[in-house]
């Protein structure tokens, strides 16, 4: 067969067919758009989730303690999880190509200053958060390089909580109650929003002793 006979045949099967023809055509056309779609969306969520994580750094790595409670019967060395402590960050910072360490521990408190109130999250930090999570402070300074044992009552204040009770103020020199202890206001947090569902805004820095 010719190809002007192929091409008249397949226009003569295409115009006595019309419906079926259209409806090949359509259904072609939705299966590339739908693989297209789901593609995009894809690569949509792996960009949002690579960016989630990249905004800590690429190069950290997290430390947290094992369970205080086992079920059962002991299980030997795994059966004497303890909690970590500053002696442990301490002991990691020792070791070779560690370049920053935090020590962190997080809750929620009630802050007040300036006759307003309201509950907030609670970060205890070390004075390397800010260079191993690549965050900077738009105001002031973070919290300093104190003896853990010995630390000074400071606050940091993400933008949020500066904005809510501190508006139209200086909060540095400050004070801020959290959690019934007295603070002094030495920084404010330049905004970052919220990381892995954590809002960085609305929360304190205290350090974390």
């Amino acid at each position: 067969m010719l190809f002007p006979d192929l091409i008249r045949l397949t226009t003569s099967s295409f115009v006595a067919y019309r419906l079926r023809s259209f409806l090949t055509g359509l259904g072609i056309a939705v299966g590339i758009a739908a693989v297209i779609l789901l593609t995009s969306i894809g690569e949509g969520l792996h960009q949002f989730v690579l960016a989630e994580f990249s905004q800590f750094g690429t190069n950290l790595i997290g430390i947290q303690p094992g369970k205080k409670q086992t079920h059962g019967a002991s299980v030997g060395m795994l059966g004497s999880v303890r909690p970590l402590s500053i002696e442990d960050a301490q002991a990691v910072r020792r070791l070779p190509f560690i370049q920053y360490v935090n020590s962190s521990v997080t809750g929620n408190a009630e802050v007040r200053a300036n006759g307003k109130t309201r509950r907030t999250m609670v970060y205890g930090a070390g004075h390397e958060f800010t260079d191993a999570f690549s965050i900077r402070v738009q105001t002031g300074s973070f919290l300093p390089d104190d003896d853990p044992s010995q630390a000074r009552a400071f606050v940091v204040l993400g933008a949020k909580i500066r904005q809510e009770l501190f508006a139209g103020q200086n909060p540095l020199g400050g004070y801020l109650r959290v959690g019934g202890q007295r603070y002094r206001v030495i920084g404010v947090m330049e905004p970052k929003g919220q990381i892995l569902g954590f809002d960085m805004d609305d929360t304190v820095f205290i350090p974390a002793a």
